[in-house]
Protein backbone atom coordinates (compact mmCIF):
# COMPACT_ATOMS: atom_id res chain seq x y z
CA UNK A 1 0.00 0.00 0.00
CA UNK A 2 3.06 2.18 1.03
CA UNK A 3 4.44 1.83 -2.28
CA UNK A 4 0.82 2.49 -4.13
CA UNK A 5 0.79 5.81 -2.27
CA UNK A 6 4.84 6.89 -3.43
CA UNK A 7 4.27 5.58 -6.63
CA UNK A 8 3.99 8.22 -9.83
CA UNK A 9 1.21 9.47 -11.37
CA UNK A 10 2.09 8.27 -14.39
CA UNK A 11 1.32 4.74 -12.87
CA UNK A 12 -1.88 5.53 -11.71
CA UNK A 13 -4.06 9.20 -12.42
CA UNK A 14 -6.63 8.56 -9.47
CA UNK A 15 -6.63 5.32 -7.53
CA UNK A 16 -10.06 4.60 -6.79
CA UNK A 17 -10.23 0.72 -6.61
CA UNK A 18 -7.57 1.38 -3.86
CA UNK A 19 -9.70 3.71 -2.18
CA UNK A 20 -12.72 1.81 -2.32
CA UNK A 21 -10.51 -1.25 -1.03
CA UNK A 22 -9.57 0.97 2.18
CA UNK A 23 -12.86 1.87 2.99
CA UNK A 24 -14.38 -1.45 2.83
CA UNK A 25 -11.74 -2.61 5.40
CA UNK A 26 -12.74 0.26 7.73
CA UNK A 27 -16.40 -0.07 7.37
CA UNK A 28 -17.85 -2.78 9.76
CA UNK A 29 -18.69 -6.68 8.07
CA UNK A 30 -22.60 -5.74 7.77
CA UNK A 31 -22.16 -2.51 6.11
CA UNK A 32 -19.92 -3.52 3.81
CA UNK A 33 -22.98 -4.81 1.46
CA UNK A 34 -24.45 -0.67 1.54
CA UNK A 35 -20.87 0.40 0.40
CA UNK A 36 -21.73 0.55 -3.68
CA UNK A 37 -25.35 1.78 -2.77
CA UNK A 38 -24.17 4.74 -0.56
CA UNK A 39 -21.44 5.51 -3.70
CA UNK A 40 -24.41 5.77 -5.88
CA UNK A 41 -26.82 7.92 -3.64
CA UNK A 42 -23.88 10.50 -2.70
CA UNK A 43 -23.32 10.49 -6.59
CA UNK A 44 -26.91 11.46 -6.89
CA UNK A 45 -26.49 14.11 -4.37
CA UNK A 46 -23.70 15.91 -5.82
CA UNK A 47 -25.89 15.39 -9.17
CA UNK A 48 -28.74 16.95 -7.53
CA UNK A 49 -27.08 19.61 -5.86
CA UNK A 50 -25.32 20.55 -9.52
CA UNK A 51 -28.50 21.02 -10.95
CA UNK A 52 -30.46 22.82 -8.42
CA UNK A 53 -27.45 25.35 -7.31
CA UNK A 54 -25.57 26.12 -10.20
CA UNK A 55 -27.22 24.52 -13.80
CA UNK A 56 -30.84 25.02 -13.74
CA UNK A 57 -30.02 28.93 -11.91
CA UNK A 58 -28.78 29.71 -15.04
CA UNK A 59 -31.29 27.78 -17.27
CA UNK A 60 -33.51 30.45 -15.06
CA UNK A 61 -32.13 33.35 -15.54
CA UNK A 62 -31.39 32.76 -19.15
CA UNK A 63 -35.26 31.97 -19.31
CA UNK A 64 -36.25 35.15 -17.48
CA UNK A 65 -33.96 37.38 -20.73
CA UNK A 66 -37.11 36.42 -22.87
CA UNK A 67 -40.99 37.30 -23.12
CA UNK A 68 -42.06 33.84 -23.12
CA UNK A 69 -43.98 32.60 -19.75
CA UNK A 70 -44.04 29.25 -20.04
CA UNK A 71 -40.13 28.72 -19.77
CA UNK A 72 -39.76 30.64 -17.00
CA UNK A 73 -42.09 28.11 -15.07
CA UNK A 74 -40.28 25.23 -16.52
CA UNK A 75 -37.38 26.19 -15.52
CA UNK A 76 -38.37 27.18 -12.17
CA UNK A 77 -40.27 23.86 -10.87
CA UNK A 78 -37.81 21.97 -12.32
CA UNK A 79 -35.04 23.59 -10.53
CA UNK A 80 -37.32 23.18 -7.17
CA UNK A 81 -37.56 19.44 -7.80
CA UNK A 82 -33.88 18.23 -9.16
CA UNK A 83 -32.53 17.52 -5.58
CA UNK A 84 -35.69 15.07 -4.98
CA UNK A 85 -35.65 13.77 -8.31
CA UNK A 86 -31.93 13.21 -8.44
CA UNK A 87 -32.27 11.37 -5.17
CA UNK A 88 -34.86 9.09 -6.03
CA UNK A 89 -33.09 7.94 -9.72
CA UNK A 90 -30.70 7.53 -7.64
CA UNK A 91 -32.09 5.25 -5.04
CA UNK A 92 -33.79 4.00 -8.19
CA UNK A 93 -30.35 2.61 -9.65
CA UNK A 94 -28.93 1.63 -6.35
CA UNK A 95 -31.75 -0.87 -5.26
CA UNK A 96 -30.16 -3.80 -7.23
CA UNK A 97 -26.96 -3.62 -5.13
CA UNK A 98 -29.02 -3.67 -1.69
CA UNK A 99 -27.97 -6.96 -0.13
CA UNK A 100 -31.61 -7.80 0.35
CA UNK A 101 -34.25 -10.80 -1.21
CA UNK A 102 -35.60 -10.19 -4.72
CA UNK A 103 -38.99 -9.94 -3.17
CA UNK A 104 -37.89 -6.91 -1.30
CA UNK A 105 -36.30 -5.55 -3.45
CA UNK A 106 -38.49 -5.34 -6.21
CA UNK A 107 -41.44 -3.88 -3.68
CA UNK A 108 -38.57 -1.29 -2.92
CA UNK A 109 -38.12 -0.61 -6.64
CA UNK A 110 -41.40 0.01 -7.14
CA UNK A 111 -42.46 2.74 -4.44
CA UNK A 112 -39.08 4.02 -5.22
CA UNK A 113 -40.73 4.66 -8.97
CA UNK A 114 -44.53 5.15 -7.55
CA UNK A 115 -42.72 8.14 -5.42
CA UNK A 116 -41.27 9.69 -8.54
CA UNK A 117 -44.16 9.24 -10.60
CA UNK A 118 -46.05 11.48 -8.20
CA UNK A 119 -43.60 13.98 -7.96
CA UNK A 120 -43.93 14.29 -11.32
CA UNK A 121 -47.22 13.97 -12.08
CA UNK A 122 -47.98 16.59 -9.10
CA UNK A 123 -45.34 19.00 -10.87
CA UNK A 124 -46.47 19.03 -13.79
CA UNK A 125 -50.19 19.82 -12.37
CA UNK A 126 -48.77 22.74 -10.68
CA UNK A 127 -47.01 23.81 -13.90
CA UNK A 128 -50.31 23.99 -15.93
CA UNK A 129 -52.50 25.54 -13.23
CA UNK A 130 -49.33 28.33 -13.27
CA UNK A 131 -49.49 28.22 -16.98
CA UNK A 132 -53.02 29.14 -16.87
CA UNK A 133 -52.96 31.69 -13.92
CA UNK A 134 -50.28 33.75 -15.92
CA UNK A 135 -52.51 33.71 -18.87
CA UNK A 136 -55.50 34.68 -17.27
CA UNK A 137 -54.71 38.45 -18.80
CA UNK A 138 -55.94 40.11 -21.57
CA UNK A 139 -52.95 39.29 -23.65
CA UNK A 140 -53.38 35.75 -22.60
CA UNK A 141 -56.36 33.72 -23.06
CA UNK A 142 -56.26 30.52 -20.32
CA UNK A 143 -59.12 29.03 -18.33
CA UNK A 144 -59.70 27.43 -15.05
CA UNK A 145 -61.61 24.54 -17.11
CA UNK A 146 -59.03 24.22 -19.18
CA UNK A 147 -56.84 23.37 -16.27
CA UNK A 148 -59.69 21.19 -14.56
CA UNK A 149 -59.25 19.01 -17.68
CA UNK A 150 -55.39 18.49 -18.19
CA UNK A 151 -55.10 18.02 -14.60
CA UNK A 152 -57.57 15.58 -14.47
CA UNK A 153 -55.78 13.38 -17.51
CA UNK A 154 -52.20 13.99 -15.61
CA UNK A 155 -54.04 12.81 -12.03
CA UNK A 156 -55.30 9.80 -14.13
CA UNK A 157 -52.57 8.67 -15.95
CA UNK A 158 -50.02 9.06 -13.12
CA UNK A 159 -52.31 7.51 -10.94
CA UNK A 160 -52.89 4.68 -13.55
CA UNK A 161 -49.06 4.12 -13.76
CA UNK A 162 -49.12 4.35 -10.27
CA UNK A 163 -51.43 1.21 -9.53
CA UNK A 164 -50.56 -0.35 -12.74
CA UNK A 165 -46.82 -1.21 -10.70
CA UNK A 166 -48.88 -3.03 -8.11
CA UNK A 167 -50.74 -5.15 -10.00
CA UNK A 168 -53.93 -2.86 -10.31
CA UNK A 169 -55.53 -2.62 -13.31
CA UNK A 170 -57.50 0.49 -14.22
CA UNK A 171 -59.08 -1.33 -17.17
CA UNK A 172 -62.44 -2.65 -14.87
CA UNK A 173 -63.03 0.74 -12.92
CA UNK A 174 -63.10 2.44 -16.76
CA UNK A 175 -65.59 -0.25 -17.63
CA UNK A 176 -67.69 0.38 -14.92
CA UNK A 177 -67.58 3.97 -15.13
CA UNK A 178 -68.96 3.70 -19.12
CA UNK A 179 -71.90 1.29 -17.67
CA UNK A 180 -72.90 3.73 -15.11
CA UNK A 181 -72.09 6.89 -17.52
CA UNK A 182 -75.89 6.76 -18.56
CA UNK A 183 -77.48 7.49 -15.14
CA UNK A 184 -74.37 10.05 -14.94
CA UNK A 185 -75.72 12.07 -17.37
CA UNK A 186 -79.29 11.71 -16.73
CA UNK A 187 -78.58 13.03 -13.02
CA UNK A 188 -76.28 15.72 -13.78
CA UNK A 189 -77.54 16.77 -17.60
CA UNK A 190 -77.40 20.24 -16.35
CA UNK A 191 -74.30 20.32 -15.15
CA UNK A 192 -72.51 18.38 -17.99
CA UNK A 193 -74.54 20.63 -20.41
CA UNK A 194 -72.42 23.70 -18.74
CA UNK A 195 -69.37 21.60 -19.15
CA UNK A 196 -69.44 21.03 -22.94
CA UNK A 197 -70.48 24.47 -23.62
CA UNK A 198 -67.29 25.69 -21.86
CA UNK A 199 -65.55 23.19 -23.54
CA UNK A 200 -67.00 24.48 -27.10
CA UNK A 201 -66.39 28.38 -26.00
CA UNK A 202 -62.73 27.97 -25.20
CA UNK A 203 -62.09 25.30 -27.76
CA UNK A 204 -63.74 27.60 -31.02
CA UNK A 205 -62.11 30.47 -29.00
CA UNK A 206 -65.14 32.59 -30.31
CA UNK A 207 -64.05 34.38 -26.92
CA UNK A 208 -61.09 34.97 -24.53
CA UNK A 209 -59.84 35.84 -20.72
CA UNK A 210 -59.29 39.47 -21.48
CA UNK A 211 -61.63 40.14 -23.89
CA UNK A 212 -64.57 42.53 -23.62
CA UNK A 213 -68.23 41.39 -24.20
CA UNK A 214 -71.61 42.55 -24.90
CA UNK A 215 -74.09 39.60 -23.94
CA UNK A 216 -77.95 39.83 -25.47
CA UNK A 217 -77.34 43.69 -25.36
CA UNK A 218 -78.39 43.79 -21.51
CA UNK A 219 -74.57 42.48 -19.68
CA UNK A 220 -71.19 43.69 -21.02
CA UNK A 221 -67.76 43.51 -19.17
CA UNK A 222 -64.25 41.58 -19.57
CA UNK A 223 -64.60 37.97 -19.43
CA UNK A 224 -62.20 36.98 -16.10
CA UNK A 225 -62.76 33.39 -16.59
CA UNK A 226 -64.35 30.24 -18.03
CA UNK A 227 -64.92 28.28 -15.76
CA UNK A 228 -66.41 23.92 -15.43
CA UNK A 229 -70.07 25.97 -14.72
CA UNK A 230 -70.36 29.43 -15.13
CA UNK A 231 -68.36 32.29 -17.06
CA UNK A 232 -67.59 35.26 -14.96
CA UNK A 233 -67.46 38.86 -16.40
CA UNK A 234 -66.27 41.71 -14.64
CA UNK A 235 -68.02 44.74 -15.32
CA UNK A 236 -66.67 48.05 -15.96
CA UNK A 237 -67.84 49.06 -12.58
CA UNK A 238 -65.74 45.88 -11.22
CA UNK A 239 -68.75 43.76 -10.46
CA UNK A 240 -68.49 39.97 -11.10
CA UNK A 241 -71.57 38.42 -13.44
CA UNK A 242 -72.04 34.94 -13.21
CA UNK A 243 -73.30 33.49 -16.47
CA UNK A 244 -74.20 29.80 -16.70
CA UNK A 245 -72.19 28.59 -19.58
CA UNK A 246 -75.24 26.74 -21.22
CA UNK A 247 -76.78 30.38 -21.30
CA UNK A 248 -74.07 32.17 -22.87
CA UNK A 249 -73.43 29.44 -25.64
CA UNK A 250 -76.95 30.55 -26.38
CA UNK A 251 -76.95 33.62 -26.38
CA UNK A 252 -76.15 36.85 -29.00
CA UNK A 253 -72.80 38.00 -28.23
CA UNK A 254 -70.77 41.19 -29.35
CA UNK A 255 -66.83 40.76 -29.02
CA UNK A 256 -65.46 44.00 -29.11
CA UNK A 257 -61.95 43.22 -28.56
CA UNK A 258 -61.46 40.24 -31.30
CA UNK A 259 -60.32 40.51 -34.13
CA UNK A 260 -59.58 44.35 -33.41
CA UNK A 261 -60.55 46.19 -30.40
CA UNK A 262 -60.60 49.62 -32.18
CA UNK A 263 -63.84 51.06 -32.71
CA UNK A 264 -66.24 54.15 -33.74
CA UNK A 265 -68.02 56.60 -31.12
CA UNK A 266 -70.99 58.44 -32.85
CA UNK A 267 -71.39 61.86 -31.01
CA UNK A 268 -74.59 62.91 -32.47
CA UNK A 269 -76.27 66.84 -32.10
CA UNK A 270 -78.08 69.20 -34.60
CA UNK A 271 -77.59 72.62 -35.98
CA UNK A 272 -79.86 74.83 -37.73
CA UNK A 273 -81.14 74.13 -41.38
CA UNK A 274 -79.34 77.34 -42.80
CA UNK A 275 -75.73 76.02 -41.79
CA UNK A 276 -73.38 76.01 -44.55
CA UNK A 277 -72.57 72.13 -44.48
CA UNK A 278 -68.66 72.52 -45.87
CA UNK A 279 -67.77 75.07 -43.46
CA UNK A 280 -69.54 72.61 -39.88
CA UNK A 281 -67.43 69.74 -41.68
CA UNK A 282 -63.98 72.01 -41.78
CA UNK A 283 -64.76 73.16 -38.00
CA UNK A 284 -65.43 69.48 -36.85
CA UNK A 285 -62.29 67.99 -38.45
CA UNK A 286 -60.06 70.75 -37.15
CA UNK A 287 -61.55 70.34 -33.82
CA UNK A 288 -61.22 66.38 -33.82
CA UNK A 289 -57.51 67.34 -34.86
CA UNK A 290 -57.18 69.64 -31.54
CA UNK A 291 -58.82 66.45 -29.64
CA UNK A 292 -56.29 64.27 -30.29
CA UNK A 293 -53.17 66.07 -29.26
CA UNK A 294 -54.78 66.02 -25.64
CA UNK A 295 -57.15 63.02 -25.40
CA UNK A 296 -55.39 60.07 -25.41
CA UNK A 297 -57.30 57.18 -26.80
CA UNK A 298 -58.22 58.82 -30.42
CA UNK A 299 -56.64 57.35 -32.96
CA UNK A 300 -54.82 58.78 -35.97
CA UNK A 301 -57.87 58.35 -38.40
CA UNK A 302 -60.33 60.80 -39.57
CA UNK A 303 -63.44 60.88 -38.58
CA UNK A 304 -66.19 60.61 -40.71
CA UNK A 305 -69.95 62.73 -40.60
CA UNK A 306 -73.38 61.98 -42.02
CA UNK A 307 -75.97 64.44 -42.13
CA UNK A 308 -79.79 63.84 -42.44
CA UNK A 309 -82.28 66.71 -42.85
CA UNK A 310 -84.72 66.99 -40.07
CA UNK A 311 -88.39 68.60 -39.76
CA UNK A 312 -86.60 71.69 -37.83
CA UNK A 313 -82.81 70.87 -37.97
CA UNK A 314 -79.99 69.42 -39.51
CA UNK A 315 -79.18 66.18 -37.80
CA UNK A 316 -75.23 65.50 -37.76
CA UNK A 317 -73.67 62.07 -36.73
CA UNK A 318 -69.79 62.66 -36.32
CA UNK A 319 -67.78 59.21 -35.55
CA UNK A 320 -64.89 59.28 -34.46
CA UNK A 321 -62.12 56.39 -34.06
CA UNK A 322 -60.64 55.23 -30.93
CA UNK A 323 -58.46 52.63 -29.78
CA UNK A 324 -60.14 50.66 -27.10
CA UNK A 325 -64.14 50.32 -27.00
CA UNK A 326 -63.45 50.60 -22.87
CA UNK A 327 -62.79 54.47 -23.36
CA UNK A 328 -65.61 54.67 -25.83
CA UNK A 329 -67.87 56.92 -22.67
CA UNK A 330 -65.07 59.18 -21.55
CA UNK A 331 -64.11 59.66 -25.24
CA UNK A 332 -67.84 60.55 -26.18
CA UNK A 333 -68.29 63.28 -23.18
CA UNK A 334 -64.88 64.77 -23.94
CA UNK A 335 -65.92 65.22 -27.25
CA UNK A 336 -69.30 66.46 -27.15
CA UNK A 337 -68.29 68.95 -24.62
CA UNK A 338 -65.27 69.88 -26.89
CA UNK A 339 -67.69 69.99 -29.76
CA UNK A 340 -70.77 72.27 -27.79
CA UNK A 341 -67.71 74.92 -26.85
CA UNK A 342 -66.16 74.76 -30.31
CA UNK A 343 -69.67 75.64 -31.97
CA UNK A 344 -70.83 78.58 -29.83
CA UNK A 345 -67.42 79.87 -30.11
CA UNK A 346 -68.09 79.90 -33.69
CA UNK A 347 -71.55 81.63 -33.14
CA UNK A 348 -73.43 78.14 -34.57
CA UNK A 349 -76.33 77.64 -32.04
CA UNK A 350 -78.13 74.44 -31.36
CA UNK A 351 -81.61 75.15 -32.16
CA UNK A 352 -84.71 73.74 -29.72
CA UNK A 353 -87.46 71.66 -31.20
CA UNK A 354 -89.91 73.95 -32.88
CA UNK A 355 -92.55 73.41 -34.87
CA UNK A 356 -94.71 76.13 -37.31
CA UNK A 357 -98.60 76.44 -37.41
CA UNK A 358 -100.47 78.39 -40.13
CA UNK A 359 -103.81 79.40 -38.38
CA UNK A 360 -106.26 80.46 -41.33
CA UNK A 361 -108.03 83.51 -40.84
CA UNK A 362 -111.94 83.10 -40.60
CA UNK A 363 -114.17 86.23 -41.24
CA UNK A 364 -117.10 85.83 -40.21
CA UNK A 365 -120.05 87.09 -42.40
CA UNK A 366 -122.32 89.42 -40.43
CA UNK A 367 -125.78 90.04 -42.16
CA UNK A 368 -127.89 93.03 -40.92
CA UNK A 369 -131.54 92.51 -40.23
CA UNK A 370 -133.60 96.02 -40.25
CA UNK A 371 -137.10 95.65 -39.21
CA UNK A 372 -139.93 98.35 -39.02
CA UNK A 373 -142.23 99.26 -36.73
CA UNK A 374 -144.98 96.58 -36.09
CA UNK A 375 -148.36 97.97 -37.05
CA UNK A 376 -151.33 96.38 -35.46
CA UNK A 377 -153.16 94.28 -37.29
Amino acid sequence: MIEFLTAPMDDAIFPLPQLQWVALEILPKAARGYADVAAELTFALLLGLLLRFIVLPLLVRASAKNEWVIDDIITARLRDRALLWALLGGLLSALPDMPWKARSIAFGEKVTFALLALSVTLTLMRIVSEVVGRNQSPAGGGTTLIKYIINSVLLLLGGGAILGLFGVSVFPALTALGVGGLAVALAFQDTLANVFAGVNLTASRQIRVGDFISVDAKMEGFVADIGWRTTTLRTLDDLLIFIPNKRLGEAMMTNFSRPDPTMWIEVPFRVGLDVDPEALEAILLDEVRKAREVLPGLREVAPAMRLRVGEWSLEVRLFVPIQNFVDRNPLTTAMVKRLLIRLRREGLVIPLPQRVVHVPSATADTSTTSAGPLSAP
